[in-house]
């Protein structure tokens, strides 16, 4: 009898018999087939059976790939991901691993060559889909047709013309692993002279890996302080201890360029793990890691769960970004995890950022972590002079320009020179409100409280919540007027302001529009390294790990956008945000700028931004934290009931929190709980469902663990079917 973990809402594993045929080869973390009512799902053998339960056991129908994907250790970060975050278990490892093979993987695979040549006359016959993928085998030469498919949709019926055309051949050739790391171009794989700063922190980690014993440090460092070489310089003194080593990035965009990095300094030992990666690749990369043949895997938030052999050394850079937050399914905050799975492997745990949590910086003050500090760049220059401008005084006439007569004037300036600039608007679309001025009817998503944003160049109105969209209509749908006008700013607006304002500048523009893959974000981001950009337009995505030593000027285009939005911590990313991509100025050779417009230039987060100082921002934070009992004071858990009918969600919200009152006037938690809500969310319609809110506030972590445990009790004899509820403990958005 063995127990199988299903991703079900189950609060226990199911147990079934183990066929003999079966017994021989299973072992715990294997992927299973099992039935579970009329349906096969795949499960994870946990191990013999806790318990024998009553009746009639069904038998597991197949182990559907031989080698585990977890040891007895991971399997117990899994379970405390469970536990902490109230998820079921089966659902944790759903999300942690990746989908298994029904099945055994076919030995050949489809392979489209580019043929020589011979037909250049008949190219303009063809359609636009056999023309890119013509296009995509020029760059390429050949390439597996699962890799077609990711870069042009459903290209197959076009690949069959084209083969009948002879213009490609189509062939069959060995499965072989994925290449998922670009080749590295730079083969100086010698560890760098380190500065005294550097070198006081790679000692600090080398002495504590050898204590073999959990040891969290906080890499406080500037930007262009040389962060990452101490990475690598601390991976080699794991990884000569015989130790593995994960180092988590908070976007994939950053995941190639470190990943080459450390490819160039300790070659194929690396392997590369994020939710970008096809299926195929990401469960190649598991299994490598899992049979030992790899021993650092670099990766975005996902990357935590993966199963590197006696692990040593865990690195996560930008450690404050809220991209480490998964908001669906399973809501585990990655750098968190990261600790605690430090603590099982007794593990180096590296958090580095030049703009620290303040949660984090204070468990650093408290001694939870040791304080390690870069407060000097390596680059020749020093950290780049900002300026805010006052948008405010900056009206021309009639109307306020989108970039101000500053702004505008450094970037003649920087382009003049033949240096480059970087400004960043942390808004995609064109416009985000269209509307009519004859009846004031605003366009808004049907399935979610909020406006929709314009995408001109694609002819769309656009949801950035659910999806949905519309083409731009041509006349008011309310009153058939045709004086629809947009409002607001986003970056592809920016981007044809600066188009028609520098009409000779090569620009282009990077977020989540134009940069579906992270192959394309990578060709954009390479497209500025080697100087074929002169501007670059981009949101958040800009503003972290890149360094482009030829960039000089950093525009912000609006920086209160993040301002005053309803989240305790709106100044804390503020601040980041801004230091983050003021710190893509001056890197080089050359003193680098940064201009910051805003309406608010005397908000506390712009005047520490201004001035470079963490530490005073850090104290007003924390004084307003510790005033109105916020993290790292207390801890929070946001409770969340949606449903598709209004008033059932508004009666369970109701009733929740007269439960959790009654719980709390009836033990002990009452000194300790504070209850906020219930009340409609921010965005009060999403996808289609009503939400509501409750938001626990916690002196401590056992009175929230015991709260949000008889929560889920009444959620599960109480909420029908029409309600669900979701827990998000340590929340990062509160939309």
């Amino acid at each position: 009898m063995v127990d199988v973990a299903v991703p079900l809402p189950l609060a226990h594993p199911l147990t079934y018999r183990l066929p003999e045929e079966l017994a021989a080869t299973a072992q715990p973390g294997q992927a299973v087939l099992v039935p579970v009512g009329r349906r096969r799902l795949v499960g994870y053998l946990l191990g013999p059976a806790a318990e024998i339960p009553a009746g009639t056991l069904k038998e597991v129908l197949a182990i559907l790939d031989p080698l585990p994907r977890f040891d007895a250790d991971l399997l117990q970060f899994y379970q405390w991901l469970a536990d902490y975050y109230h998820h079921p278990l089966g659902e944790v490892l759903q999300t942690a691993i990746p989908d298994p093979p029904r099945g055994q993987s076919p030995p050949q695979e489809r392979w489209v060559i580019l043929a020589p040549e011979n037909r250049s006359e008949t190219k303009s016959r063809l359609g636009p889909k056999a023309g890119a993928i013509l296009a995509y085998l020029g760059e390429q030469g050949s390439c597996a047709l699962s890799e077609l498919a990711r870069e042009i949709p459903q290209p197959y019926a076009a690949v069959r013309r084209l083969a009948e055309q002879g213009y490609i051949t189509l062939a069959s050739q060995p499965r072989r692993p994925p290449e998922v790391i670009p080749p590295v171009v730079d083969n100086s794989t010698s560890p760098l002279v380190l500065s005294p700063a550097q070198e006081q922190a790679v000692a600090a980690m080398t002495t504590a890996l050898a204590g073999e014993a959990f040891a969290p440090f906080l890499l406080h460092g500037v930007t262009a302080s040389g962060k990452t070489e101490v990475y690598l310089q601390a991976a080699a003194a794991a990884l000569e201890a015989g130790r593995g080593v994960l180092v988590l990035l908070p976007e994939i965009a950053l995941t190639d360029p470190v990943a080459m990095a450390f490819q160039a300094r300790f070659g194929p030992r690396v392997a590369l793990l994020h939710s970008g990666l096809s299926s195929g690749a990401r469960l190649e990369q598991w299994r490598l890691l899992a049979a030992g043949e790899r021993q650092i895997v670099v990766g975005a938030r996902s990357a935590v769960f993966a199963p590197v052999k006696n692990l040593g050394l865990i690195v996560v850079d930008e450690e404050h970004d809220p991209a480490y937050k998964n908001e669906g399914g399973l809501p585990y905050q990655a750098r968190d995890a990261a600790l605690y799975r430090g603590y099982l492997s007794r593990a180096v745990v590296v958090l580095g950022s030049a703009t620290p949590a303040v949660t984090t910086y204070y468990r650093a003050e408290q001694g939870t972590y040791r304080y390690l500090a870069l407060p000097e760049r390596v680059t020749p220059q020093p950290l780049p002079q900002i300026h805010l401008i006052d948008l405010r005084q900056q009206r021309e006439g009639r109307r306020r320009p989108i970039l101000s007569a500053p702004l505008r004037l450094a970037l003649k300036e920087t382009l003049a020179r033949g240096e480059q600039a970087l400004l960043f608007l942390n808004r995609r679309g064109y416009a985000n409100v269209y509307f009519c001025l004859f009846c004031g009817h605003t366009r808004e998503c049907p399935a979610c409280s909020v406006t929709l944003t314009m995408h001109r160049q694609a002819g769309k109105l656009r949801c950035h919540y659910c999806g949905y969209q519309e083409d731009i209509p041509e006349f008011c749908p309310q009153c058939q007027s045709a004086a629809l006008k947009y409002h607001g700013l986003g970056t592809e607006r920016l981007e044809k302001e600066v188009q028609a304002l520098f009409p000779q500048a090569r620009v282009a523009r990077l977020d989540r529009d134009t940069a579906t893959t992270s192959r394309k974000a990578r060709a954009i981001l390479e497209d500025l390294r080697q100087h074929r950009l002169d501007i670059l337009i981009g949101t958040q995505m800009i503003t972290k790990g890149h360094d482009f030593p030829q960039v000089t000027l950093v525009g912000v285009v609006l920086a209160d956008l993040s301002l005053y939005f309803p989240e305790y911590h709106a100044g804390e990313r503020t601040f980041q945000l801004l230091t983050q991509v003021a710190g893509r100025a001056g890197r080089g050779d050359t003193p680098g700028q940064v201009l910051i417009q805003t309406f608010h230039p005397d908000h506390p987060a712009l005047q520490a931004t201004l001035h470079h100082d963490y530490e005073t921002f850090y104290r007003t934070e924390l004084a307003a934290r510790r005033q109105l009992g916020y993290p790292p004071f207390t801890r929070l858990a946001l409770l969340t009931l949606q449903s598709k009918k209004a008033d059932k969600v508004a009666a369970a919200a109701s009733a929740l929190a007269r439960h959790l009152q009654l719980l709390s006037t009836a033990s002990d938690l009452a000194a300790h709980l504070r209850l906020l809500g219930p009340a409609p969310a921010p965005r009060p319609r999403l996808k289609d469902h009503y939400r509501w809110h409750l938001l626990l506030k916690s002196y401590g972590r056992h009175p929230l663990a015991t709260a949000l445990a008889a929560v889920r009790a009444w959620a599960a004899q109480k909420l029908g079917s029409a309600v669900t509820m979701l827990i998000d403990v340590d929340p990062v958005g509160m939309e």
